[in-house]
């Protein structure tokens, strides 16, 4: 393979979301463009094509954003194309960029994929021994054929064209008439190749991602005020991840103090004498008492922890994924970023809503754990 470029399709009404997805945060100050765009220039490609599709204030908004976030190096790698056929979806924005395309072929990645990784596409193309290809698919674990991170060459441009003027203009038919197609089997990579479609699927997408480089995974419960019942929920939650197989640890504040110690045991006169540190380790549970000057960061707790999962309870607004307590009636006073907030829950409806967010944490640990030691 001579040269291997990257088509990154942002262009959608993104309607199911209710907003345009490209433009959504993910972690580290990224969007979900951007995140897309950093993965390419990461990789050293020198041929990145965007396609914003035919909407014009969408497509500016996109541009601007992504002309901010490249130094002025990068934007010589990137060119931004706008759809030269109307309303005809991936396919049309494929036929776009294709038709400008330089490179010998060009990996797609769609911008809601934002688990894909540059790797794959060069582990499929090595895996093809022969040359004699027009578009190279992987399919995924139910089976299904994934066109939108699929390797096309630049020359089906042509037969994309004819394709537009008819009434199916879904990727899937297109492969069908396009014809050469190589079949990839993806079934590994599941997670790499799912989509997020609805708001809450990116909720929970970027939760797993703020929590894939931490050493403990964590979760926030918070509420705007006392007395709303955060320890009951994450009572509940312990629980039911402990019945999942689950170790969990749980970091709380407390502004006002606390005395861990029993008054005169001898961990606590020595403690009184001045000892900076205190530790007990009794056969079935271990202590650690430390003398601070300040209030001890909640996080940094949590990454020491020996467990599979850290629940933070907080009155603050916690650190993301985030679950916010609320009493009925009170949803208008929510404290929590909603980009943050993978759950609301009402202490009134634990029992209809805890099993959904345990399933939804999971899920997560599952992706975790597969993502970390595949």
């Amino acid at each position: 393979m001579d040269k291997l470029g990257l088509i990154i399709l942002a262009g959608g009404l993104s309607t199911r979301m209710g907003q345009p997805k490209a433009l959504l945060p993910w972690i580290n100050g990224e969007s979900l463009i951007s995140h897309a765009l950093r993965k390419g220039l990461d990789a050293d490609i020198q041929d990145i094509l965007i396609s914003i599709g035919d909407d014009e204030q969408l497509g500016l908004a996109i541009q601007t954003h992504i002309i901010d976030t490249l130094s002025n190096d990068e934007k010589n790698k990137v060119s931004i194309v706008r759809d030269s056929v109307g309303r005809c979806g991936p396919l049309g924005g494929l036929y776009s960029t294709l038709a400008v395309g330089t490179s010998s072929a060009y990996a797609v990645m769609a911008v809601d994929m934002p688990f894909m990784e540059m790797d794959l596409y060069y582990d499929w193309l090595y895996q093809v021994e022969h040359n004699d290809w027009n578009v190279i698919v992987p399919y995924s674990e139910s089976g299904k054929s994934e066109p939108m991170a699929g390797i096309y060459r630049p020359y089906i441009a042509s037969l994309i064209q004819s394709i537009l003027v008819g009434e199916n203009v879904s990727l899937h038919h297109a492969l069908d008439v396009i014809g050469h197609v190589e079949s990839i089997d993806a079934t590994d990579f599941s997670w790499e190749l799912s989509n997020i479609n609805r708001f809450e699927d990116y909720q929970w997408a970027r939760a797993l991602a703020e929590n894939e480089f931490r050493r403990v995974p964590l979760i926030s419960v918070v509420a705007s005020k006392r007395k709303t019942g955060k320890t009951t929920v994450v009572t509940r939650l312990v629980s039911e991840l402990q019945k999942i197989g689950l170790s969990v640890g749980v970091v709380k504040s407390d502004k006002h103090g606390f005395q861990m110690d029993h008054e005169g045991t001898d961990t606590d006169l020595v403690y009184k004498a001045g000892a900076d540190a205190v530790a007990i380790a009794g056969p079935t549970e271990t202590a650690i008492r430390i003398r601070t000057k300040e209030q001890s960061n909640l996080y940094e707790i949590s990454q020491f922890m020996p467990v599979d999962i850290v629940i933070l309870e907080t009155r603050s607004q916690g650190i993301a994924p985030i679950i916010e307590v609320t009493q009925e009636g009170y949803t208008e006073e929510l404290i929590s970023d909603p980009m943050d907030r993978v759950a609301t829950i009402e202490i009134g409806k634990l029992d209809q809503d805890v099993p959904e967010l345990v399933r939804h944490i999971q899920e997560m640990m599952r992706s975790l754990n597969g993502r970390r030691y595949c």
